[in-house]
């Protein structure tokens, strides 16, 4: 090799090392983000486009500089067009940076870019090159492009030099929108309000952020750090206002994201900025990806009026709060607000709205604040609207017509520390390794004042006529019932009268859901109807009624009355919200109780079994019902049905003895019900007394509706098969085979068997007939079945021992010499089986005698 070509090698390999450094680095990094080319339209401040020869061209699309570890990085985007009929290599062009002092400093290409050799003729392809720099400016810095070309002194031949424009910015300006490409996903973003907040000694910048998803999937910008970012270039790590996991953007949706950052009082809002950063690994580079001017900075607008709703944005679904309805009572000397707080979902998507703490606030500047017992968010399905009711207690003497219901929202949950972004200068503390959220009111709703007494749940109430008897509403549900839901309220009346006692009449019910709709069917049942109430005594009402179960209710009205053929008297009339108390949820392994005089028992699940089948399952749930009345009783007929994790309902079919109960004594009931594959795991019982026509049901009788339910937490098991046919657990029955045998004759087509079976009841106990079937499978040694079905009475004895034969017959049995058989105890119910448990035994085989054998 001469030392001219030498030399020349030498001088392309030093090139293309200071060109591209780290060529043999990983390419495979996080995608970094480029910023279409709309977004540099928009700025028109970017001019440079260079011809590289061979009709290749470089256009510069963006640049920025964002500060790190003392310095500064300095990034810029070009893009290569190759409009000739070969290939051109990337490795032939050296951009370069001059800073403002004149040293010169070469680009590098980005991690993720480095795999980028070559543009096929007709294509583009975009670079993305860094530089480090002493400015947190572009000010002043030039960008140059040196061309590979042998024929001149030094081998690369200036192409191209461009000052940056003094007032140049990489934001994006207020109110336009750019296109991005972020982690892969097209992007569109827009900067939409910047608002400063002074809460409890705190100032808070909140930023929001249109984003639009053109993709195929999900997206969110967790794998980018934002920034607020002031004129002077100090910047601020914001956090995602819904927590550490962002706001997911559906592919074609279109959101409103918040970002939130505690800031110095003396922070100047002029000229802020929003940018994201993203992290350069192999090159330990934080580089800046977008940026966007934020519109001037406005006060947040709290006050919302009376029945006017407060548009929220809850990880980027839009929801309205509003006071739907209040009320005030006086009560011990304090006013008893009752405020029902309704949340809509105005989104396509569910969402969670967050336990907020809520607080009144009166004119006289005092805050009294809302303690729930349990603090739980609520969850929307789209267009859905719940409501939490709140009782707060307020002194008297508080202007009550001038009040405002406060509500506080904690943003920004805990998330991972970050580093700061320009260490030593203000506004860049370190942020700690965990970061508290920040508490900042959401709304202060004017309350409407009213004075309209609703019944509270608890609350004793005066008699609404001379004479009449005292109210509380002790409880309401609403309870699944077939195809609608039950509408149950719980009243204790109790005569005030201190001498006299006072008839209970017959009463009916009208009851009315939001002042419009009337409920179907509604019943009072009340034991003592007709009966006289001794003074101070009191005695329990139920009013039932229904309703479609998708019909939401933001009031009831109870009116009770007696009527003589046309003449109507009222007895009691009542309203209350439309919240419905929960099912109450009986600790594991307590029973169910009856506590209807006359019928006082004690339900309790003896074991709840999966019978599997190939497209769906049966629970079958057997409960031990034991009575606790002093005299023989028809026992009370309980009705139930399954509830799943989610709230679907799966109502459940009974079978219960009609056989009366001695005192102590015990009845099996069953309730079962079908339901889709793997959804028996995770089920409740919710059990009650049935009703019908205003008393409780009778056996056999058609049940109208149901009191005292309560939900049991079941224990669904799949019983394993036992080895062996020895007491096996046929409730109430526990069935063994004591002895099988089995003979084949030499030559014969038949092997007979013998099965003996001893059946024990295992309790005392009533038990209706559940349609169970206790069925034997036969396998001979061939691989061929058959079944028996072993009905109690005839083929078992129950209890006893019985002796069962059978014979099974086929041609190939004559080829044996010898083999084997097995019987398999099955449970069946509903046509799926339950296998208790499977043995095998030996033939006996009786070879032919020779008749030449001597005897």
């Amino acid at each position: 090799m001469n030392s001219t070509k030498f030399r020349v090698t030498a001088i392309l390999m030093a090139a293309i090392l200071a060109a591209a450094p780290q060529v043999e680095a990983a390419a495979s990094k996080t995608e970094t983000s480029q910023i279409a080319k709309s977004a540099v339209q928009k700025n028109a401040n970017l001019a440079w486009s260079v011809k590289l020869g061979s009709n290749v061209t470089a256009k510069l699309d963006h640049a920025d500089v964002w500060q790190q570890n003392g310095s500064h990085a300095a990034v810029f985007t070009l893009t290569y067009k190759n409009g000739g009929k070969s290939a051109a290599r990337l490795v032939s062009y050296f951009p370069k940076v001059v800073l403002p002092g004149g040293s010169v400093s070469a680009a590098n290409p980005i991690s993720k870019d480095l795999a980028k050799k070559k543009v096929e003729p007709g294509q583009s392809v975009s670079v993305t090159y860094y530089a480090k720099t002493d400015s947190s400016s572009l000010a002043g810095m030039k960008l140059v492009m040196d061309v590979w070309n042998p024929q001149v002194k030094g081998y690369l031949q200036r192409v191209g030099t461009y000052r940056m424009p003094a007032n140049y910015s990489a934001a994006v300006p207020t109110g336009s929108s750019t296109k991005l490409k972020l982690g892969g996903t097209p992007v569109t973003v827009q900067a939409e309000s910047l608002e400063i907040i002074k809460y409890d000694g705190k100032v808070i910048a909140k930023v929001g952020m249109y984003m639009t998803n053109h993709g195929g999937k999900v997206w969110n910008d967790r794998g980018f750090e934002p920034h607020l970012v002031t004129a002077s270039g100090n910047s601020f790590p914001l956090r995602h206002e819904a927590g550490a996991e962002g706001v997911p953007v559906q592919p074609k949706e279109k959101k409103l994201v918040y970002y939130i950052t505690e800031v110095p009082s003396y922070l100047k809002t002029a000229g802020l900025r929003f940018l994201w950063t993203e992290n350069d690994d192999t090159l330990k580079l934080s580089l800046p990806v977008a940026s966007f001017k934020l519109p001037a900075a406005t006060a947040p607008k709290w006050d919302v009026k009376a029945g006017e709703a407060k548009k929220l944005t809850i990880r980027g679904i839009p929801v309205d709060a509003r006071i739907r309805q209040s009320s005030l009572r006086a009560s011990g000397g304090q006013g008893i607000w009752t405020i029902e707080m309704a949340f809509k979902n105005k989104g396509k998507k569910s969402v969670e709205v967050p336990a907020y703490e809520f607080a009144i606030k009166a004119s006289e500047g005092s805050f009294h604040p809302y303690t729930p017992d349990a603090k739980a968010g609520l969850t929307l399905r789209p267009g859905e609207e719940k409501t939490m009711v709140m009782e707060i207690a307020l002194p008297l003497d508080l202007k009550q017509d001038r009040l405002k219901l406060q509500m506080i929202g904690a943003s920004g949950t805990a998330g991972s520390s970050k580093p700061p972004a320009n260490p030593g200068e203000s506004g860049s503390e370190p942020t700690s390794e965990v970061q508290e959220p920040l508490t900042l009111p959401i709304a202060y709703f004017a309350i409407p004042y009213q004075t309209e007494r609703k019944s509270s749940i608890g609350v004793e109430y005066g008699a609404q006529s001379a004479k009449g008897f005292a109210y509380t509403l002790e409880s309401i549900q609403r309870l699944p019932w077939q195809d609608q839901d039950l509408i149950v309220a719980k009243l204790r009346l109790r005569n005030t009268q201190e001498s006299k006692s006072l008839p209970l009449p017959e009463l009916k019910a009208n009851v009315t859901a939001d002042e419009k709709t009337s409920l179907a069917g509604p019943e009072v049942i009340a034991e003592e109807q007709g009966s006289l109430i001794a003074p101070g005594a009191s005695t329990e009402v139920y009013v039932m009624a229904r309703i479609p179960y998708t019909k939401d209710i933001r009031s009831l009205r109870f009116e009770l009355f007696t009527q003589q053929e046309t003449a109507k008297t009222s007895f009691l009339t009542m309203t209350t919200s439309g919240m419905m108390q929960s099912i109450g949820v009986l600790e594991k392994g307590k029973p169910y109780t009856v506590t209807v005089a006359g019928k006082r028992a004690e339900a309790q699940e003896r074991r709840t079994v999966i019978y599997e089948g190939a497209d769906s399952d049966i629970v079958y749930s057997e409960f031990v019902l034991t009575s606790n009345e002093q005299r023989r009783v028809q026992a009370a007929v309980l009705k139930g049905y399954f509830q799943s994790a989610d709230g679907r309902i799966y109502e459940a079919e009974t079978l219960q003895p009609e056989a009366a109960l001695q005192p102590g004594s015990r009845q099996s009931i069953v309730f079962w019900a079908r339901v889709p594959k793997g959804a028996a795991s995770e089920l409740g019982l919710a059990l009650g007394t049935a009703m019908s026509g205003g008393k409780l049901a009778e056996t056999g009788k058609d049940a109208t509706g149901v009191l005292g339910v309560k939900k049991l937490m079941l224990n669904p098991a799949r019983p394993a098969a036992s080895s062996g046919l020895t007491q096996l657990d046929w409730y109430p029955y526990s069935v063994s085979v004591t002895k099988a045998a089995g003979h084949l004759q030499e030559g014969s087509s038949t092997i007979s068997l013998n099965a003996t079976l001893d059946v024990k009841r295992s309790e005392s106990i009533a038990a209706a007939d559940s349609g169970r079937k206790l069925i034997l499978i036969i396998k001979d040694s061939l691989g061929q079945t058959q079944e028996r079905t072993l009905t109690p009475g005839t083929d078992i004895q129950v209890p006893g021992t019985r002796s069962i034969s059978m014979e099974l017959t086929d041609e190939q049995y004559k080829k044996l010499r010898g083999g084997w058989f097995n019987l398999t105890l099955v449970d069946e119910f509903q046509n799926e089986r339950i296998t208790l448990g499977s043995q095998s035994y030996n033939l006996t085989f009786q070879p032919l005698l020779d008749p030449n054998e001597e005897r």
